[in-house]
This record gives C-alpha cells, sequence and structure tokens, in this order.
C-alpha cells in the first residue's frame, strides 16, 4: 500500500486555509512560478499542492535557493515540480557525467542503517535516497568504495568509527560546531568527528495534539516548560534553534519514532519534534492524522551528512572526497533527479 500525503490534513487541523493568500492559478504544480513579496516555500506549497511540505520546490530549486528555504527573494524564478517530480522546465537536465576523477583516496568504506526512511532502509530500492546520493557522488570519483547497513545506529559513532572498522557513516545531522549553546552531547561530536558539506536538507516540524495551543502558536517561546519527545538516538534541535536550552524545554526520549506519537496521544507529552516527511508516514499508518497536528510556523532546517572519526588517518582526505563527489552531482543535475527518483521510488514501493 502507498503511503499517503497526510500534510494537508494536518494543516487544516490546526485552523490554517489553505488556499487564499494569492490565487490558485499563479501557483500551480508543473509550471514556473516568479516569487512575489510576501511569499514563503511554505506558502508557495500550500497553494500549488495543498500542503505545506516544501521539500520538492526546495529540492528543485536548491541550485537558486541553496541551503536556507527562508532565503527567497522578489523576481526569483522558481520550478514547481509536477505531481509526478519531474519538471516541465528543462533548466536542470542532468549532463553526461564527466570520468572519475581521482582524489588520491583508494577506498571508502561506508555504513548506514535502516529504519529511516525515505533516506536510509535496506528494504528501499537503492538502498533509500540519502544512499543513492552517496552511491551517484561516489561515482565520480576514482575511489573503491563500498556501504555496509549495520542497524545497530548506537554503535556506529561511539564504537565502529572510532575502531577503524568503517571510515564513516551517514546520514547524520551535520553540526554548527561555533554554537556556544550545543548540548554536550553535540558538542562531543564536534570533538571527535569531521563532517562532510551537507548532502540533503530536511525540515524538522512541530507536532501537537489537535486543539492545543502548541499546534498553532506562532513564538517558539510556547516551548517553554513543555515535555517534547524525541526517538531514542535523535538530536534535539528545535528548541535549541529558537534560542532555548535544555533546562527550559523537557526533552525526552522514546525508544521508537511511532513510541513518540503513541505518547502525544496518550497526552503523556506535549509534543513530538521529528523530520516532516517520516513523521507524515507514521501518523498516517497509525491512523492518528484527526488527533495529531502539524504547527506550521515552528520548524528548524537540518543537514544531513557523513561523520569521519578525527582518529582515522585519512579522515581529512576523505571528507575531500566525498565534498568532491557531491559538488559534482549537484553540478551536473544529478543531485535532484537522484532525488527525484529516489522519493518517487520510495512512495510507489
Amino acid at each position: 500500500m502507498k503511503p499517503v500525503n497526510h500534510l494537508r490534513g494536518l494543516l487544516m487541523s490546526t485552523g490554517v486555509v489553505l488556499g487564499a493568500a494569492m490565487p490558485a492559478a499563479a501557483q500551480e504544480a508543473c509550471s514556473s512560478y516568479t516569487v512575489q513579496r510576501g511569499d514563503s516555500l511554505s506558502g508557495i506549497a500550500r497553494e500549488a499542492y495543498g500542503s505545506i511540505s516544501f521539500q520538492a520546490i526546495w529540492d528543485a530549486n536548491r541550485t537558486a535557493i541553496g541551503p536556507n528555504p527562508n532565503d527567497i527573494s522578489v523576481g526569483m524564478r522558481l520550478n514547481l515540480p509536477c505531481e509526478d517530480g519531474t519538471l516541465a522546465s528543462t533548466t536542470q537536465v542532468s549532463t553526461a557525467p564527466a570520468a572519475p576523477v581521482s582524489t588520491g583516496l583508494s577506498s571508502l568504506h561506508l555504513i548506514t542503517g535502516s529504519d529511516y526512511p525515505p533516506y536510509t532502509d535496506e528494504d528501499l530500492e537503492g538502498g533509500g535516497v540519502f544512499t543513492q546520493l552517496m552511491d551517484a557522488a561516489m561515482a565520480t570519483v576514482d575511489t573503491e568504495y563500498q556501504i555496509t547497513f549495520v542497524n545497530d545506529w548506537g554503535a556506529h559513532l561511539p564504537v565502529l568509527l572510532p575502531s577503524g572498522a568503517f571510515d564513516g557513516t551517514f546520514p547524520w545531522l551535520r553540526i554548527d560546531c561555533e554554537d556556544p549553546t550545543l548540548a554536550d552531547a553535540m558538542q562531543s561530536r564536534c570533538d571527535e568527528f569531521l563532517f562532510a558539506d551537507p548532502v540533503y536538507e530536511i525540515v524538522t516540524g512541530l507536532f501537537a495534539r489537535t486543539g492545543d495551543s502548541l499546534a498553532t502558536s506562532t513564538d517558539a517561546a510556547a516551548l517553554m516548560g513543555k515535555t517534547i519527545c524525541v526517538p531514542d538516538g535523535y538530536a534535539t534541535v528545535i528548541a535549541n534553534a529558537a534560542g532555548l536550552t535544555n533546562e527550559q524545554v523537557n526533552y525526552v526520549t522514546a525508544e521508537t519514532p511511532e513510541g513518540c506519537f503513541d505518547d502525544l496521544v496518550a497526552s503523556s507529552i506535549d509534543a513530538v519534534e521529528m523530520e516532516l516527511t517520516q513523521a507524515d508516514d507514521l501518523i498516517g499508518t497509525a491512523g492518528i492524522v484527526d488527533q495529531v497536528a502539524l504547527n506550521p510556523e515552528i520548524n528548524s532546517v537540518l543537514a544531513l551528512t557523513v561523520y569521519v572519526h578525527k582518529g582515522n588517518p585519512d579522515a581529512e582526505l576523505i571528507v575531500e572526497t566525498i565534498n568532491k563527489g557531491i559538488a559534482n552531482i549537484r553540478a551536473d543535475g544529478t543531485w535532484f533527479t537522484t532525488v527525484r527518483t529516489g522519493i518517487a521510488a520510495y512512495y510507489e514501493q
């Protein structure tokens, strides 16, 4: 059974009206659109697709928009993908890849894990979208390369990379190590690992019970004193991005992503913090669309990347090689093609 996009229902349950700011014809799927004053990607997505999930628009226009989806300007021309993910415009057609270039790295062995759809999962086509991006990137460099799935995520950072068993792991949050408010767990990652450039950026949203004030608040200060669940091993980002400390917000964990939503429905927590695509699938599968609402105003952009342990003697060369591969596929259009086909395969599967 195909996953269903429930974000429209989640948005409507918050009381937000989906269509009114501009004529719908001005922002239609499978067309191009010129940014107007007051536009945002989420607003454009509402008009074009009936959903606040703007990931597809951002992916299709990453070269123009860059790493911050809020950084759009009046007059910018955007390609609005068709419902199947293709583009009506031919401005981002992939070119034939050049012959692999040498970076001096002879071999690279990376690990990832399952249960993070649509990005990494052994049962997904190509191992998931992120895995496919890594395959495409490494095909552009002259390095012997392999990926192994180790589904014990908790062993990747503290055991498998420091021991030298593998050269890197993905996908993990790319941390701003200059942030003075970093929690100790995040600071330790800065101390122990090198991070490749962003490979794929995602949006983390805030999910509350339908009718709760957290579902409609526009001020992140509303999170103060609240209990927010994240799955075990996931980073906490929304409160920190809003300038709140872990002392001001009570973060708790559940063993599984599903557990967070179980606790939310049971009213034992106030909210769930999770990536939009993953949360949308879980909410639909659990049949709790009417009980859970997505806050359309409070979110955070996360960059997913590859971690390499600083103790690896080739650490800097490994990061340089990965960065080169990612830059290559962004430049020739392969990055968007890979994302589009990977996401489409996930929903078809």
